[in-house]
């Protein structure tokens, strides 16, 4: 087998392979790796790896994780925790109310959607809020407030695609046009899988925030617009709304990201007073037709789907940190090959390609206080016009 996946030189193609990663990408991208070189271990004890697999290892897979992984839409929007096997859990934190008090319930969460202790440390007397005289709390501990965390199980799913192509075909493009058909098609092959990895998240947090927060239809824009741009400033207006919104639900911040469709991003361009900047630095720029394109406000980044249709509606959300958001994407293996095996029936070269993960979201109410939904929401799109 390769020296490829021997410790000490897999020690340095990790190092490479996550450099320039920072935080919890780099975690990530460390857990998956190993994850990888593990299941390939296995698969060479079993005495199924060979030098072709592994030099299609060293040559277009580890290159292709490296380009994709960093790039999945997870990475921006939602909580990512790898996986060091087929099932795991993920974490996330709630502080609670452990004591009981004037309009405070043990269990209940600290700083919880429209309701907050006022004299919980004080005196304790809801109606007319203030700190408690000395005595009163003198020797004591005070009340409590218990840091839950919750633990989900995850349980990984696959992802996998095959494609096939004749020794002659590929013959004829090496000589021809000095094409790698082995690495090209293994890199479609990746993308594909990531693109629809990434329209999954999208579609789930789309159906998780239910019904729309607001509604942009351009036809019914109050005032007189002396252009059309004075009209396309009120999407930015809604967003700040459910940007808002989203923080007096979470009690952790305003709404940090947006992703929209080619159409609402036209608009937020052309939108007189919407304060949308685009980005002049090096663009979040995947594979997968899903990138940064700039920021509303100065905090709030955007991204955008242009697999989206025009009405598709604005999404919005809060993502904290990656124990603190919507959903939970946890990567287990990142993309494994096959390998080129040979169809003895056509003779054709055929490869299989692999991706197994997990994704979650916080919507069960008995072990995690399903408030999922409060981290997002929509704004829908109707009647937009460019003149």
């Amino acid at each position: 087998m390769s020296q490829l996946l021997n410790e000490s030189k897999w020690a340095t193609v990790k190092g490479k392979l996550t450099e320039g990663l920072q935080g919890n990408k780099k975690k990530v991208m460390e857990t998956v790796l190993d994850n990888h070189r593990k299941r390939l271990m296995e698969s060479a004890t079993s005495g199924a790896t060979n030098m072709g697999n592994v030099a299609t290892l060293n040559k277009v897979i580890l290159p292709v994780i490296r380009r994709v992984m960093p790039t999945v839409i997870a990475n921006e929007i939602i909580g990512v925790q790898p996986m060091s096997g087929p099932v795991a859990q993920i974490h996330t934190l709630r502080v609670q109310y452990a004591d009981k008090g004037d309009n405070v319930t043990p269990g209940e969460e600290a700083l919880s959607p429209f309701k907050i202790a006022r004299a919980y440390s004080g005196n304790n007397v809801d109606s007319d809020p203030a700190a408690a005289p000395g005595p009163q709390l003198e020797g004591t501990m005070g009340r409590r407030l218990n840091v839950r965390i919750l633990r989900e199980t995850v349980e990984a799913r696959s992802r996998r695609l095959a494609a096939r192509w004749t020794i002659e075909s590929a013959q004829d493009a090496q000589s021809q046009q000095g094409i790698d058909v082995e690495a090209e098609i293994t890199s479609a092959l990746a993308q594909e899988i990531t693109a629809e990895i990434d329209q999954e998240i999208l579609g789930s947090l789309r159906r998780l925030t239910g019904k729309p927060g607001a509604v942009y239809d351009q036809s019914m824009v109050s005032g007189v617009a002396t252009f059309v741009g004075d009209e396309h400033a009120a999407l930015a207006t809604l967003i700040n709304r459910e940007a808002n919104k989203i923080a007096q639900n979470t009690r952790r911040g305003a709404a940090n990201w947006a992703v929209v469709s080619s159409a609402a991003l036209t608009v937020l361009q052309s939108a007189t007073t919407s304060a949308f900047a685009r980005t002049t630095e090096g663009t979040f720029d995947a594979p997968t037709n899903v990138k940064f394109v700039g920021t509303l406000n100065g905090v709030m980044k955007v991204y955008v789907d242009t697999y989206a249709s025009d009405d598709e509606m604005v999404l919005i959300g809060y993502k904290g940190s990656d124990v603190d958001a919507a959903a939970f994407y946890c990567p287990y293996i990142p993309l494994m090959s096959t390998g080129i095996v040979m169809d003895p029936n056509t003779g054709e070269h055929v490869t299989s390609f692999l991706t197994r993960y997990g994704y979650l979201q916080l919507t069960d109410s008995t072990n995690s206080l399903g408030n999922a939904g409060d981290y997002v929401s929509g704004i829908a799109v109707k009647n937009l016009s460019f003149i």
